[in-house]
């Protein structure tokens, strides 16, 4: 059985016992009825109760488009946003510095957006919408791309125009093999996130251990496509670990009970020390 298969499983029992009163929710696609699914009208459920108010308020403050699948318990979005607008709101972010081995910076919270827009809408184009970001005071930006039970890293249909007048334009931390819009857009949903590496600028992709499609598409960056001068511009990590480590270095009781709540809905198979 596939991670993604297990997940939903695990994820339907969450829901029952979570929100028994909920009938399941439609995935917009097929427009069929799946029980690791909320009602559409109940998505802000799949916000985790301690800073649900809070961040309710934030997303209609500051107008974060939500997926059309946000109503989904397995959404990569709301996954993201379960876990770092707690470290934002409680000015909590340097415990993921650290973690990034970015040492002694500290983060401009001013600068915190989630759905961030990537380099292309600079040039009135469809962009790269980051997960998560976040600068320091030094200047130094950190991108995060957030997967949960995605099946890997998507492909695109080439497109020489954008190809030509965007991505061209940003290809000096990409492996040469890869500047030709054929084997660019071959490893499309890579690349458009790793071209935002520059000498201030760093990239992080956060997964599932047991989703094996993302780890090998994670595990062939600094070995394919990115030149050895921004290896250090890359973080790859496990929700596992990284989920390990800001827990342990939390001490406020709300954030820590936060996390446990976490725990149980994404990664109940950690074991917390």
């Amino acid at each position: 059985m596939s991670f993604q298969e297990r997940t939903k499983i695990r994820l339907t029992k969450y829901k029952s016992d979570n929100f028994p009163e909920l009938e399941n929710g439609q995935w917009k696609k097929n427009k069929k009825y799946y029980s690791h699914i909320l009602p559409e009208n109940n998505k802000f459920d799949n916000l985790l109760p301690i800073y649900r108010t809070e961040f309710r308020d934030y997303i209609e403050n500051h107008a974060i488009k939500l997926h059309s699948d946000f109503h989904h318990l397995n959404s990569s979005q709301a996954m993201c946003f379960n876990f770092f607008f707690p470290l934002y709101h409680e000015r909590k972010l340097e415990v993921l510095t650290d973690f990034l081995e970015l040492k002694n910076e500290i983060v401009n919270y001013d600068s915190v957006r989630f759905e961030k827009n990537g380099l292309e809408s600079k040039f009135g184009r469809r962009p790269t919408s980051f997960d998560f970001y976040f600068e320091t005071t030094t200047c130094k930006k950190l991108h995060f791309e957030i997967k949960y039970t995605e099946g890997g890293f998507g492909i695109a249909n080439i497109n020489l125009d954008k190809f030509d007048n965007v991505y061209s334009k940003f290809l000096k931390p990409i492996n040469s093999t890869f500047h030709s819009s054929q084997q660019f857009f071959a490893n499309y949903q890579i690349l458009r996130n790793l071209v935002h590496i520059d000498d201030n600028s760093y990239v992080a992709f956060v997964y599932p251990k047991d989703n094996k499609d993302v780890c090998k598409g994670a595990a062939k960056v600094k070995s394919d496509f990115l030149i050895p001068s921004f290896h250090s511009h890359y973080f790859s990590a496990t929700w596992e670990n990284l989920f390990d480590i800001v827990s342990n270095s939390i001490v406020d009781n709300k954030l820590k009970t936060h996390f446990v709540d976490f725990k149980d809905k994404y990664l109940p198979e950690v074991v917390v020390l």
